[in-house]
């Protein structure tokens, strides 16, 4: 007989269970939910969008001036190989090749392997021996799925350079080895105009998207204890996952305190990445490092809670951060206050962004992290037509309710949101950002300007 004592420490004992699963589980979870909402669970078929992106890709943290090409890969079956085209003028693809963890196998394009010429990656499934012919570029694999996000550069916001972009996307190819000696046409869905949101649900829709993640890859050994932890929740392989309603409860609020502890470190745990600023970049050194050799050295923490508030906010991995891409983020003004949509702001970039493709800053909700729902414009950046730019270099970019007049081009709308973030983004990324020679700075509120009335001051969940 057990006591309403022993009921309880049994609950309590699955909600702690539940918090820790769903950090451990987020990268899996991030990779399953964008492979059923964006691929329909379809393995090697590219979708893409041939149109800049606008607030109907609800995806996390998307970029909204660059091409996107995305597709899934299935290894059960045996290798894959994806065909990454050569560049011709005008033409740049930045990209990465990752398993179902979001660790990168290898980055692609003009900054990767084949640094823009065009090669032959060849994809293999977990403990694969068997012999791999000549002229591939092989990227061995942990997990049967994996995926490629691809990105087609413009080199200036025109049509030319969209339609540059999409033809070079065109002749990406993606078949098993299999047909290597005559390759089936690789599919790609256009999702122009349709609505996706893959932002993450902290509810009992995120343990059954974990318990799916699973169920055919194979246990790590690095995360074998997590087989009993997740065991004891529910989830196992080959067993169906059908919590009853009391279960559900324990579980729901489980999740919701793992994404309260996730949001916390993200908005508390990282130092400014250039002095006196409130930029940083979302993970810490052990976990960058860990992460690129693939979590395997053995004298290494594991720190997949890193990898918690990385991917609950983020999808890819890069293998060479901070050569072909650079990301930095920012949630408070120079006074260190969380931004406020009815707010207005002023944020000065230096002159000379050492970039050798091109610079931008995004606005996303800060709840979401995606885009601001309804919203017409995401980012400005040094593509922006009619950028102005002030006479010593400098750029000014403004954020609030309403657009300053003559300031349009320059100017981001905070629209239905309460609260929202900022990333700035490093496209061929100078050596004088990564040695910190050179800075951004931070957005000030402009207190004379009139603003609306608050809705209510953004909040933490």
């Amino acid at each position: 007989m057990t006591t309403d004592s022993g009921i309880d420490i049994i609950s309590r004992g699955i909600h702690r269970r539940a918090v820790e699963s769903a950090v451990w589980g987020m990268a899996a979870v991030n990779f399953e939910l964008m492979r059923e909402v964006l691929a329909g669970g379809n393995s090697n078929e590219f979708v893409y969008w041939s149109r800049l992106l606008d607030w109907r890709n609800q995806t996390l943290t998307p970029n909204p001036d660059l091409i996107y090409y995305i597709a899934f890969f299935d290894t059960h079956d045996g290798p894959v190989v994806v065909e990454i085209p050569a560049e011709h003028e005008g033409q740049a693809l930045n990209g990465s090749i990752c398993n179902l963890w979001q660790i990168p196998l290898e980055d692609v394009g003009h900054f990767g392997v084949d640094q823009g010429r065009g090669g032959k990656y060849l994809i293999l499934p977990p403990d694969w021996d068997n012999p791999i012919p000549d002229g591939y570029i092989t990227l061995p694999s942990e997990t049967y799925r994996t995926y490629a996000l691809l990105r087609s550069v413009l080199d200036e916001r025109t049509q030319d350079a969209l339609d540059r972009g999409l033809e070079l996307c065109r002749r990406i190819r993606v078949y098993p080895l299999t047909q290597a000696d005559n390759p089936p046409e690789t599919r790609a869905r256009d999702l122009n105009g349709e609505i996706v949101d893959t932002t993450i649900p902290y509810d009992i829709r995120y343990f059954e998207l974990l318990h799916r993640a699973i169920q055919d890859e194979p246990w790590l050994a690095r995360d074998r204890a997590f087989a009993e932890m997740l065991a004891g929740i529910g989830i196992e392989k080959g067993k169906t996952f059908d919590p009853d309603p009391g279960h559900v409860k324990i579980l729901e609020d489980a999740v919701a305190e793992a994404h309260t502890w996730i949001r916390a470190s993200y908005e508390q745990s990282f130092e400014p990445f250039f002095a006196g600023t409130q930029w940083f970049f979302p993970a810490n050194q052990d976990f960058l490092e860990a992460q690129r050799d693939g979590f395997t050295a053995h004298d290494q923490v594991y720190p997949y809670t890193s990898r918690a508030v990385v991917y609950h906010m983020a999808f890819i991995g890069l293998k060479h951060l901070g050569v072909g891409q650079f990301y930095l983020i920012n949630l408070r003004d120079k006074d260190r206050s969380f931004f406020n949509s009815a707010n207005t702001y002023r944020m000065p970039v230096p002159a000379d962004v050492p970039v050798s493709q091109y610079w931008s800053v995004t606005m996303y909700d800060a709840q979401t992290h995606g885009f601001i729902r309804g919203n017409t414009k995401y980012s400005v950046s040094s593509q922006t037509p009619g950028l102005i730019t002030n006479d010593d270099g400098t750029v000014d970019i403004y954020f609030g309710p309403h657009a300053l007049p003559g300031r349009e081009a320059n100017f981001i709308e905070t629209g239905d949101s309460q609260g929202f973030e900022l990333m700035f983004r490093f496209y061929g990324v100078g050596p004088e950002v990564m040695a910190k020679q050179w800075s951004l700075r931070d957005a000030e509120r402009l207190e004379d300007t009139p603003t609306a009335q608050p809705k209510s001051l953004p909040q933490s969940t």
